[in-house]
This record gives C-alpha cells, sequence and structure tokens, in this order.
C-alpha cells in the first residue's frame, strides 16, 4: 500500500451518494474570524518532475485574523490516488497586524519512489492557520495546482543538404514524459504534437502540420519547404503531461 494517512469522505450528488478518498492531513474545522487570503504554490505554475531528479517548490499563504497569526500547522499537499507530500515548517512574517505572509516548500524526489505515474494532475493544499487568540482556519482544498509528468520531444528527418523550394520533406518526431515507476524517459500514445515553421529572419512560427503519436510516441508529417529557416516540433501536453519543444530543424533553400 502506497499511502496509509486517509480517511473516507462522503459527497453527495442529488440522490446518489459517491465516497471519495481524501488523505487526512489536518482534522479540525474553522472557527472565529480567522481566514486565509490566498494561497500560491509554485508561484502559480504547473509543477513539472522529470523521472529522476528532485524538484523543490514553493507554498505561499497569506492569512489575517484581528488578534494576528500565529501558524501554519499542519499543512500538507495532496493529489490523485492518495499521493501525498509534505511542507516544510512554514515561516510567517507579519505585513500588519492582522495579517502575515507564510512560506514553506515541497521536495518531491521520483527516485525515492514519493510519486506515481498514477498520481498526477490536479494537487491540493490542505491546511490550518492558527491564530493568536485560538482562532483557527481549516480548509482541504485551500488551493489547487497542477503536477505534471515532464515531457520531451526531439525531431528528425529535415536534409542537411539544401533543397529546392516546393521539394517535400517528411519530418519526424519523438514524445517522450517521465515515468517515475523505473525513472526514466518512455514515447507515450495519443499525444498532439504540432510541427512548426519559422522563416529565416522572423521570430514568429507558423504551425504547419499536427499529428498524434502513435504507441512508441512518434509522430511524423510530410510538407513542403517554402524557403530557409527552422522546424520545430511543439507538444502543449495536457492536464497530467507538461508541454514540450524539440530543438529547432534548420533547414536551407538553394
Amino acid at each position: 500500500m502506497r499511502k496509509t494517512s486517509w480517511a473516507l469522505s462522503a459527497v453527495a450528488v442529488g440522490a446518489a451518494v459517491a465516497v471519495l478518498a481524501v488523505p487526512t492531513i489536518t482534522t479540525d474545522t474553522s472557527r472565529g474570524d480567522t481566514a486565509v487570503t490566498s494561497v500560491t504554490v509554485n508561484g502559480g505554475r504547473p509543477v513539472l518532475l522529470g523521472p529522476d531528479r528532485p524538484v523543490t517548490f514553493p507554498v505561499v499563504v497569506q492569512a489575517r485574523d484581528g488578534s494576528g497569526i500565529r501558524s501554519v500547522d499542519p499543512i500538507g499537499v495532496w493529489g490523485p490516488n492518495y499521493g501525498v507530500l509534505k511542507v516544510s515548517p512554514m515561516r510567517c512574517t507579519a505585513v500588519s497586524a492582522a495579517a502575515s505572509t507564510c512560506r514553506g516548500t515541497v521536495t518531491v524526489d521520483p527516485v525515492r519512489k514519493q510519486i506515481f505515474n498514477d498520481e498526477a494532475g490536479t494537487w491540493f493544499v490542505d491546511l490550518k492557520v492558527t491564530a493568536n487568540d485560538g482562532d483557527r482556519f481549516v480548509d482541504k482544498t485551500a488551493a489547487g495546482f497542477s503536477l505534471k509528468r515532464a515531457a520531451k520531444v526531439s525531431g528528425s528527418g529535415v536534409p542537411t543538404a539544401a533543397v529546392r523550394p516546393g521539394t517535400r520533406i517528411t519530418v519526424k518526431g519523438w514524445l517522450a514524459r517521465s515515468f517515475w515507476t523505473d525513472n526514466r524517459y518512455h514515447g507515450y500514445p495519443e499525444g498532439v504534437a504540432y510541427l512548426q515553421f519559422r522563416p529565416a529572419g522572423s521570430h514568429r512560427w507558423t504551425t504547419v502540420a499536427r499529428d498524434v503519436s502513435d504507441v512508441s510516441g512518434t509522430v511524423s508529417a510530410t510538407v513542403p519547404v517554402s524557403g530557409p529557416g527552422d522546424f520545430q516540433w511543439y507538444a502543449p501536453g495536457d492536464k497530467w503531461t507538461g508541454d514540450a519543444a524539440s530543438a529547432e530543424l534548420p533547414v536551407r533553400v538553394g
């Protein structure tokens, strides 16, 4: 069993009742005028985790109470399939008599099996904020954020020799994403990728073809060469996988 600290909560949807497994980090209930005004994870950007290196990202909580803020403790983050990660002790700095900004970090290491492939997706911050007068604010979903499997895409097939304008070439690519189970990158199917072209002297990329990866992660597109410039593959990713762009693939015309 991956994680053992979780509880069951019932969620009613119309007349039906579903049971959702939610990890237990805080167990108290809110009381008094304590409030959380914002929670920011990784500066509002998705957390992209590769296959074999740890990543540390910040968690910032802003809270207020008439008596001032004493602490943010406990706090943790949780995600799909009972995923749970610890947050470092939060250090709070008062910005006024009532308000404080509290900062901590989360470190996740796939090599230590702290996370698994099916735990990518939307994660949540679970916290308890305690005020100086004993009031408290508790929320299991104080903020949501994305924790995704890092991806990469390579490209090949552009001739190294100069080609005539209008020549059709086949540009191939390989989409891969991190597998936290064996700490390697593997190709994956059904990933969308766009072949883009940027004319020489321009800074703008234009999509010229689209393909969906096969079971090995391979994509391919046959397009005409309109002039000198660069091709690249761009894969926008999805809810579970980060975006990626290949190295530039220069084409010469002569």
